[in-house]
């Protein structure tokens, strides 16, 4: 795991949906593990994520299902199917097949309760963007995520983990100092046009992709 890079964050009470379902022998825990285009609460910066960060994120990455973030505390993993990850209007989804293990039914009574009523996610971030604000202060937009590796119930949604954020808004800040506003607004302008041919090229690719996928299976 590139530990150095990695990031944690807790959703707030209110955005995560995390609930029980199917039936008593075969329980689900389900929910959003993060929602796209919400500015996050204040943590030295607003954060927000664009829609369809993860897509790519949940394709090659192994995740597991945590509870708490503890390896040991494992509740499914993509790979083998009992963590099923989505990545759809509002955000990245998630369904846990609870494993028959004492954290998987104390965790699932737990949510059933209401005594856990914290969701988290860890991860490293491929493509960010930076802006000054208005008031002075500084937004961070997750444009793409580089690899997600847990996502799952906390006990405690306690602050996030933000010392790499702060230490790439550090570095925005440095690159953008002494320049006018005016200089500003026209880094803003490149950076932005740049987000933008960045993306044509993207959806270029998933379409080539596509349409190789196409080809194969009429072979």
């Amino acid at each position: 795991m590139e530990t150095n890079n990695v990031e944690r964050r807790i959703m707030p009470v209110a955005d995560i949906e995390l609930r029980i379902v199917g039936d008593k022998d075969k329980p689900i825990i389900t929910g959003y593990a993060a929602k796209y285009n919400k500015n996050s609460l204040d943590m030295g910066f607003i954060e927000r994520i664009t829609a369809g960060a993860f897509d790519d994120a949940i394709v090659k990455s192994d995740v597991r299902a945590l509870k708490n973030h503890d390896p040991n505390l494992l509740l499914g993993r993509n790979t083998n199917g009992t963590l099923r990850l989505k990545s759809d209007s509002i955000g990245l989804g998630f369904e846990i097949d609870a494993p028959n293990t004492t954290t998987g039914k104390d965790t699932v009574e737990e949510i059933r309760r209401g005594d856990i009523t914290g969701c988290s996610f860890a991860f490293t971030v491929d493509k960010e963007e930076w802006k000054e604000r208005s008031d002075g202060s500084f937004e961070r937009t997750i444009i793409r995520v580089a690899n997600l590796f847990d996502v799952g119930p906390v006990t405690y949604p306690a602050y996030p983990d933000t010392a790499v954020a702060i230490r790439s808004m550090d570095n925005f800040k440095k690159n953008t100092d002494g320049l006018t506003e005016k200089e500003k607004q026209e880094k803003q302008k490149e950076r932005e046009r740049q987000r933008r041919y960045q993306r044509g090229y993207d959806e270029l690719g998933r379409e080539l992709d596509r349409l190789e996928r196409l080809k194969l299976a009429d072979v």
